[in-house]
């Protein structure tokens, strides 16, 4: 009787209960394999800020996601007092994304073992392209995923005409407008980006509907795209008013100079020597136009927001908007497509998703022509060129990390793996009548063997990949953990680190919880010289870096052993002070070779 019940309400749930086995499965095997990380020390600095660990309160505004998400978050933090909430946070974002594609595709199925079967290769696809993007976890990626299943449920919904009225499919498409609010608010680039590919979905299924052009489908489709709109609209303008503040305004002002110099330009524009002439006009000496080539430009309360502005202005009239030539683009578009090694990116970090892509596309034009969907060819040409321009941009920007290309792939991957569901049902070519006598000419049976074939040919590197990664970052984050617990032992001190010394180094997402305010730093970095960073300084009695180094006795600086702290002597010795900096000692535990040290600044009369 009992089994029987248990038999009854699986049935009814099967659609809910198998995706979410196949995602717990997923999520068991890497946390037994694998501890989760934070990929970039980005992320490890917006969990600081959340949680207290940075100015010692839960801030509610982390400067890289938009306000109304890091408000909630850092409620969450206080709530329950620990740091773990962002990465619970992601992880769930991430991990529900998977699930969400799971749960659409299971419509698509009628039999458990043909769901079963679905689950398996879809989970077996989503190890062999995002290991990597599960364990080490990024708050871009994560972005990335949300848009993906948004775009997924939309494309795997029902037609308006089969709803009574633009109501009934506003309702039913209000998870991926949500989902798409979600993606902007944590990463609002990353949702821009993948917005046109969104809107290539829309114009598919809009296609799909008999007839095409009625007010109800233009009330259903431009109704989803206006709450979408609305969305990322009342997003932006809670952000702008909790950004408000003259003290914010002007650090933006900063941080968008110094994104555009720092993140779209080549290093060459920080050279004093090749850009001589133009830091001179500045009033800059070469001493301090070191500090903005290591990175360490929060040192000089001079470089503020109008030099970081006059900065990218001139980088912007040496080199243009776009770092690349449009022929020099198509090129490296073209070598990227043809997974051509030896170029600015990673070749075998890519060719999975440019497999998968193709395997998709074969399939996709396998099904179209045996149910004779003619339309394919246009919808194609549609994703295709659309993709180009997006891929367009960011090489002609030189902003092309792993962060924003994987995701990229993988919505495109989503796409098409949806609308090839769509086409396989909508040929009905399971349907015992339609079956050829050959039944291996099916495109059913083809698309889920070539698939599966796809999946396990890539699966092992893939595991492989993450592993070598897992033992590396274990190896250099050693040292990391070894400073926390040195910075801790020595409370009476605040410690100011180097910025390319630490650039590599993460954190484990679920390591300590700890929420207490952290008596270290860096000396630049994307936060520098915000309101957050003087609210830190103020905790040690500081209001600037600068400061802090001139008149803080309980002051150390951290670097990496064996790098110079000339250039800081130099900076210093050119504004008539002697100040040297004298290593005081190692911090024991790191990891051999790439240890960290301690130097004191010693000041002196001039003679």
């Amino acid at each position: 009787m009992v089994l029987t019940k248990l038999g009854t309400l699986y049935r009814k749930w099967e659609n809910w209960i198998l995706p979410a086995l196949f995602v717990l499965i997923l999520l068991l095997l890497l946390g037994l394999r694998f501890d989760y990380y934070y990929d970039l020390n980005d992320d490890v600095l917006m969990k600081d800020i959340l949680s207290g660990v940075y100015t010692g309160a839960f801030e509610s505004r982390n400067v890289q996601m938009l306000f109304p998400l890091s408000l909630i978050l850092s409620f969450v933090c206080r709530i329950f007092g620990t740091s773990y909430v962002y990465g619970l946070f992601l992880c769930v974002c991430q991990f529900g994304s998977l699930y969400v594609i799971l749960y659409r595709s299971m419509r698509f199925v009628t039999k458990t073992m043909g769901k079963a079967t679905l689950g398996l290769l879809e989970s077996l696809l989503f190890a062999a392209l995002l290991l990597p993007q599960l364990v080490f976890v990024q708050y871009t990626v994560t972005s990335g995923l949300l848009t993906a299943a948004a775009i997924f449920w939309f494309l795997t919904g029902k037609k308006a005409e089969e709803e009574k009225c633009a109501g009934g499919f506003l309702k039913k498409n209000l998870p991926p407008v949500l989902l798409c609010i979600l993606a902007f608010l944590l990463r609002p680039e990353m949702l821009i980006l993948l917005l046109p590919l969104a809107g290539v979905a829309g114009l598919w299924k809009w296609a799909e509907e008999r007839p095409v052009f009625t007010k109800k489908n233009a009330a259903c489709y431009l109704g989803v795209f206006g709450l979408i709109l609305a969305g990322l609209l009342i997003g932006q303008a809670a952000n702008g008013i909790a950004y408000g503040s003259a003290e914010w305004k002007e650090f933006f002002r900063l941080f968008n100079a110094r994104t555009e110099v720092y993140d779209f330009k080549t290093a060459d524009i920080l050279k004093y020597e090749e850009n001589k002439e133009f830091y001179d006009s500045l009033g800059l000496t070469e001493e301090e136009a070191a500090l903005l080539g290591n990175y360490n430009y929060g040192v000089d309360d001079r470089i503020d927001a109008g030099l970081m502005e006059r900065i990218s202005a001139y980088a912007l009239e040496k080199e243009g908007y776009f770092g690349k030539s449009l022929r020099e683009g198509i090129w490296i578009y073209k070598a990227r497509l043809s997974n051509t090694p030896g170029l600015d990116f990673d070749a075998e970090q890519e060719f999975p998703f440019l497999l998968t892509e193709a395997v998709l596309i074969v399939l996709l034009l396998l099904a179209a022509y045996l149910g004779k969907r003619a339309a394919l060819l246009w919808q194609l040409l549609l994703f295709g060129g659309v993709r180009s321009v997006l891929w367009m941009y960011l090489i002609l920007r030189n902003r092309v990390p792993v962060r924003i290309s994987h995701p990229l792939y993988f919505a495109e991957i989503v796409m098409l793996a949806a609308w090839l569901l769509h086409y396989l049902k909508e040929g009905q070519f399971t349907a015992k009548e339609k079956l050829s006598a050959r039944r291996w000419l099916n495109p059913v049976y083809i698309s889920v063997i070539l698939l599966f074939v796809t999946a396990f040919s890539l699966l092992p590197r893939s595991m492989e990949k993450t592993g070598e990664e897992y033992a590396s970052r274990e190896w250099i984050n050693r040292t990391d953990t070894a400073a926390r617990v040195y910075y801790r032992s020595h409370p009476e001190n605040l410690y100011l680190a180097d910025v390319y010394s630490t650039v590599q180094f993460s954190e484990k997402m679920f390591r300590d919880g700890e929420t207490h305010l952290g008596n270290y730093d860096l000396l630049g970095g994307w936060l520098c010289k915000s309101p957050l960073a003087e609210k830190k300084l103020e905790a040690f009695g500081y209001v600037s870096l600068e400061d802090a180094l001139v008149n803080g006795e309980n002051v150390r600086l951290v670097s990496l052993k064996g790098e110079s702290w000339e250039w800081l002597e130099a900076y210093f010795r050119e504004r008539g002070l002697v100040i040297r900096v004298i290593m005081e000692e190692r911090i024991p535990g790191g990891t051999e070779g790439n240890e960290l040290e301690v130097y004191r600044l010693q000041k002196e009369e001039i003679s």
